[in-house]
């Protein structure tokens, strides 16, 4: 029979953002995908947010989106992260459980690794591509 719940496999992926230099190994991040029961909560919590702006601001949209994507991408960084190489200015190993980490990071390698954890999430994707390799297309 086939096997319905995920595999806690992860993926390691060298950051562009932080190429090798010298002797140093360049930046890496180890991730995994999210379960279907934690993709659950992050669009319950989503949607919370989004009723609960709605009555505070009375439809002021920008910044409903904006708390709404700051919230996916803290949750996503604290579950999908699992292990990298990645320090802050005293050489400490971030945390990305800690907001004050992931807010500290350079934007550039913050937005590569935000795309890289939305690519492997992307479940309406990979339910499509799954569905045409089975069609033959």
């Amino acid at each position: 029979m086939p096997r319905a719940t995920i595999i806690q496999a992860t993926e390691r992926h060298s950051l562009t953002t932080l190429p090798a230099q010298g002797d140093e190994e360049g930046g890496f991040v180890v991730l995994r995908r999210l379960t279907f029961g934690e993709k659950l909560s992050k669009d319950a919590e989503a949607m919370k947010m989004r009723f609960g702006m709605n009555a505070a601001t009375q439809g002021n949209v920008d910044a409903e989106v904006s708390l709404i994507s700051e919230f996916v991408t803290y949750l996503e960084f604290a579950k999908c992260i699992v292990d990298h190489n990645l320090t802050g200015d005293k050489d400490q190993p971030l945390n990305f459980k800690n907001r004050a980490d992931v807010q500290g990071l350079d934007p550039r390698v913050g937005d590569e690794i935000s795309t890289i954890i939305g690519t492997m999430n992307d479940f309406e994707k990979a339910a499509k591509t799954s569905v045409a390799d089975s069609e033959g297309k």
